[in-house]
């Protein structure tokens, strides 16, 4: 198969625009293969950025395209996406050498701090039950938690397999305490998802998820589904009497806070937690070898 030249020059900048030379980029050009028999084909282009920020690339392309940009002092960062644009006659791709920015973030102050891929049936419905973000743990009765810092509450409505509603709802137990979404795609492993620092405001005291099924009309999910949602969160709030925060301990939460086994009889939680435990250390950039709990699983910053 005769496949379309492709061009592109990828943008190199950093968190404030400004152009990032001297870094090392790589440009993947899909080119097919049978993917059923594991099969892949692709062309690699790799050079360094000019004092622009710029790197062109070319080669024959299918349609898909990966890149990876890397220096010293940042995080990598990767791009996968579709050519952006259309092939004319099978000769070339266009528009022709598009643009693609690409932003480093800066390795600034990794920090210890507790982190833990959550997957546990959820004890009991139709109660407020606490989870210790600390020990990791749900509170007792149902574990060896102390402090209530997210309560999680599930209630389900079964029907049948094909007529069910499941209302996850997550509360607060400090004023100040909450939770706030962020939109932020998915990167690759050694790559800062969300920004350096969790955010001031936009903490809001419930967070609620209702899934439903029923034939014909299939799923529905409040809110929407997304590989893309992410969290921060603040807890352990104490105020003034004037309403201003005195201490508080932020965190974030990478990807969905979701369920699973809806009919089953016990329902599943899970979610990826990252907590500092700095009283109003708002620095969520993680050193991935510095997990305060112990164990062999790996994270991102």
């Amino acid at each position: 198969m005769l496949l379309p030249d492709a061009k592109i020059t990828v943008k190199v900048v950093d968190e404030a625009g400004i152009p990032v030379a001297d870094a090392d980029v790589g440009v993947g050009f899909n080119q097919g293969g049978n993917t059923w028999i594991g099969e892949r084909k692709s062309e690699s282009i790799r050079g360094v950025s000019d004092t622009n920020g710029l790197f062109s690339a070319q080669a024959k392309c299918m349609g898909g395209i990966g890149i990876s940009v890397q220096k010293e002092g940042f995080y990598r960062s990767s791009v996968r996406q579709d050519y952006p644009g259309t092939y004319q006659n099978k000769r070339r791709w266009e528009p022709w050498n598009p643009t693609i920015s690409v932003t480093l973030k800066e390795i600034k102050n990794p920090v210890p701090m507790f982190v833990k891929k959550v997957q546990s049936e959820i004890p009991d419905e139709n109660r407020s039950i606490g989870f210790d973000l600390e020990k990791g743990e749900w509170v007792a009765p149902y574990g060896k938690g102390v402090n209530s810092d997210f309560v999680f509450s599930l209630h389900r409505q079964i029907e049948s397999q094909n007529d069910f509603e499941n209302i996850l709802t997550l509360q607060f137990p400090n004023e100040g305490d909450g939770i706030g979404e962020i939109i932020a795609e998915p990167v690759s492993w050694l790559s800062l998802r969300l920004s350096h620092n969790a955010p001031l405001i936009g903490y809001q005291p419930q967070w609620q998820k209702k899934v439903q099924y029923k034939l014909p009309e299939g799923f529905s999910f409040t809110p929407k589904q997304s590989d893309n949602q992410n969290y921060y969160f603040r807890i352990r709030t104490i105020l003034d009497d004037d309403g201003n925060i005195v201490s508080a301990l932020y965190g974030k939460i990478h990807g969905q806070i979701d369920t699973a086994g809806y009919i089953a009889k016990k329902c599943t939680l899970t979610f990826t937690y990252y907590l500092n435990p700095t009283p109003n250390d708002r620095n969520l950039e993680f050193d991935p070898d510095k997990n305060l709990f112990e164990g062999r699983d790996r994270f991102a910053p």
